[in-house]
């Protein structure tokens, strides 16, 4: 039985990173992704790890899109790239999407992030 809890713990403990948005909040990070100059792509189905380009930004994460002679959209910063593959490994670990259940807006609780 200790080995089962253990092995389950370290589990959790791989899935566990800094995330490099959002003030660490998974929840806020996982329902709404970055912000501000950061915001080069929009989560749409958290637990299935997809997510959509912002238009006008680059297709896929890239911190110069340009193949050849074409440039494809908006170059990503390099935080948005990194954002991303956390989304698309973080998030589904949760197996399930909660709903925010606190006054306010989850962004906003307890303060702006």
């Amino acid at each position: 039985m200790c080995l089962g809890m253990q092995a389950a713990a370290q589990a959790d403990q791989r899935v566990y990173q800094q995330l490099v948005c959002r003030d660490n909040d998974p929840f806020v990070f996982c329902t709404q992704g970055c912000k501000d100059q950061d915001k080069n792509w929009t989560p749409l189905d958290p637990i299935a790890g997809s997510w959509n380009a912002v238009p006008g930004y680059c297709p896929w994460p890239s911190t110069y899109c340009v193949v050849g002679p074409l440039r494809f959209g908006s170059d990503w910063t390099q935080t948005a790239v990194t954002a991303v593959f956390q989304y698309m490994s973080i998030c589904p670990a949760a197996h399930r999407q909660g709903q925010w259940k606190g006054s306010g807006r989850p962004e906003s609780t307890p303060y702006e992030h």
